[in-house]
């Protein structure tokens, strides 16, 4: 069973791949380093609640959408 921190990197790339986005345009809609968004796909980083926030609003969906995929990668 992954972490939740590696279940979030998971949900957040596997959304990102089906918006067709590099981790460099989700950086830029973020404001976000692309860095820093590679350390959360690969669960190296944990991200505040702030960055949740910013995230979904760069994939336009809800943060409830994003938690429910990570509950998702969580049982996988």
């Amino acid at each position: 069973m992954p972490t939740k921190t590696k279940a979030f990197g998971r949900a957040l790339k596997k959304i990102r791949l089906k918006k067709k986005l590099t981790q460099e345009d989700l950086s830029l809609e973020a404001q976000l380093a692309r860095v820093y968004i590679s350390e959360l796909e690969y669960g190296k980083k944990t991200p505040s609640i702030e960055t949740v926030f910013k995230l979904s609003r760069a994939l336009n969906i809800k943060c409830s959408k994003l938690m429910d995929l990570t509950e998702e990668e969580l049982i996988r």
